[in-house]
């Protein structure tokens, strides 16, 4: 009976958290522009099956598949992106929610949860089309699965069965999710055991392990994943040592920016505490394992990569909050500071993103790409409702784009994908048949030809195509990026 009523007094503070989850993510859910991974998720979605292909090869099998499924609502496809991507983060919630729960400390659960809604990291990513905010859902159920498998008295290798199977999971919806095997590891490895229990762990985990694997090894065959490579550095081991510690270095800076930095000393709040002492150390060790994995093999970084690595941290912060009637005043107070300092960190982050994203406190690599470079989708409306006219005008256009998988080319795509006076070629314009592929597409139609900034540059496109003129210029009003639009005229 005590625990229905405890159930019962979680519902309003279940409630009140899903009201403040969906008030820092839907507003201005579509304030930030298109950015450019999203554009080719979402092309790659509408033209489903097609694409499949490259969506394997990309090993983000599962987001794309749900895109593709969502893509055939007649609403804006950057929309219902968003709008699963709310959802994953929301998931998230519960399965923080579900691991405090599991351990026998529902508030960690529920302070956790609140901890997450005002994350600055998570702010921005469960408002994107990408998979990132669904792999971070997937580890936090991940977390309760795995702290349950070891408290269940008797647990058997259909239990590790399932939760490798949320390993798997992990892995199709984006092939770095593999890493997150280190944290059942390290909470089966380190769990309360006697001796003649020992055997039955190293089972259980070898269950987990390969029912993770089976994933990833069944699309090998596919080049699952082979576009990752661009991104793994190991294969250069000199130049990867020295990234090495700038890896780290930014990793840090982006757990100080985006947990936020006090969220990480509520968890010495815990560890002042014997009974969640091995807890806390196991999952911030599998976060740092998953963290430093990054880093180790990384060649190429982004914030938004450590996300799954947040439902382990807010769990032990939880704990330390729910802890704090255990603590000494002082401590006691210093902890209600810090939990201030984050709510109210984390709602002036929400306010500032849902009214203008470029004013927000972005870490300079968030910045970078979704507001100052050709991957952010500044003007893109205004691009797709000229070239729409123009069709409208023209009859029948061909909009023309070099082999560059860049915004600017993938955007106006995705948005007049269904028009049928519109077709789109792509031409390698660094060829030297190119102006003689353009000229025999002009005898059919006009050519209109999209193109960024450093683009024109990279290509010598004026000089090389002097047939190309320039109708309008935008530019990005947070750099010196601009996106160009041309007509062949002969």
């Amino acid at each position: 009976m005590e625990t229905d009523r405890v159930t019962r007094n979680e519902r309003p503070v279940l409630l009140l958290l899903c009201i403040l989850f969906l008030t820092t993510r839907l507003p201005g859910l579509l304030t930030l522009p298109l950015f450019n991974d999203e554009a080719i998720y979402l092309y790659r979605a509408q033209q489903f099956p097609a694409q499949l292909e490259f969506t394997v090869h990309d090993g983000k099998l599962i987001h794309e598949l749900l895109l593709a499924a969502l893509a055939r609502l007649p609403w804006d496809p950057l929309l219902t992106g968003r709008i699963l991507s709310v959802l994953c983060g929301w998931l998230t919630v519960v399965g923080l929610w579900l691991s405090g729960r599991i351990i026998g400390d529902r508030t960690a659960g529920l302070f956790a949860g609140l901890l997450y809604i005002l994350s600055p990291l998570a702010i921005i990513h469960d408002r994107l089309a990408i998979p990132d905010a669904m792999l971070g859902s997937i580890a936090g159920f991940l977390l309760a699965a795995s702290l349950r498998l070891t408290l269940l008295p008797q647990p058997n290798r259909w239990h590790a069965a399932g939760v490798g199977a949320l390993g798997a999971l992990a892995t199709l919806v984006k092939l770095p999710g593999l890493f997150l095997f280190a944290l059942p590891a390290l909470i089966i490895v380190t769990s309360a055991a006697t001796p003649e229990r020992r055997h039955q762990q190293w089972a259980l985990l070898r269950t987990v392990l390969i029912m993770t694997l089976l994933a990833p090894a069944s699309f090998a065959p596919f080049n699952y994943g082979g576009a990752e490579n661009h991104k793994v550095g190991v294969f250069n081991l000199a130049l990867q040592i020295e990234r090495l510690t700038d890896n780290v270095r930014q990793i840090g800076e982006w757990l100080a920016l985006t947990l936020p930095l006090p969220t990480l000393a509520l968890i010495g709040l815990g560890l002042s505490q014997r009974p969640t002492r091995r807890l806390i150390l196991t999952l911030v060790a599998a976060a740092c394992v998953f963290c430093m994995a990054l880093a180790t093999i990384g060649s190429v970084l982004y914030p938004r990569y450590i996300l799954p690595a947040w439902p382990l941290l807010l769990v032990v912060a939880g704990v330390g909050l729910s802890r704090l009637c255990h603590l000494p005043v002082a401590l006691r107070g210093a902890g209600i500071a810090i939990a201030l300092i984050n709510a109210i960190w984390g709602s002036f982050f929400a306010i500032q993103y849902a009214q203008n994203p470029a004013q927000a406190p972005l870490t300079t690599a968030d910045r970078h790409q979704y507001i100052e470079t050709w991957t952010a989708g500044y003007h893109l409306d205004e691009i797709t409702l000229l070239l729409h006219t123009e069709a409208e005008q023209k009859g029948d256009i061909a909009l023309l784009s070099p082999l560059q998988p860049r915004l600017i080319h993938i955007g106006p795509k995705v948005y007049l994908n269904g028009d049928p006076r519109i077709s789109f070629v792509d031409v390698d314009v660094a060829s030297d048949n190119a102006r003689q592929l353009i000229n025999e597409i002009t005898t059919q139609r006009t050519v209109y030809v999209t193109l960024d900034a450093e683009e024109v540059v990279a290509f010598d496109i004026e000089r090389r195509f002097p047939e190309l003129k320039i109708i309008r210029e935008w530019r990005n009003p947070h750099s010196d990026m601009a996106f160009y639009l041309y007509v062949w005229s002969p």
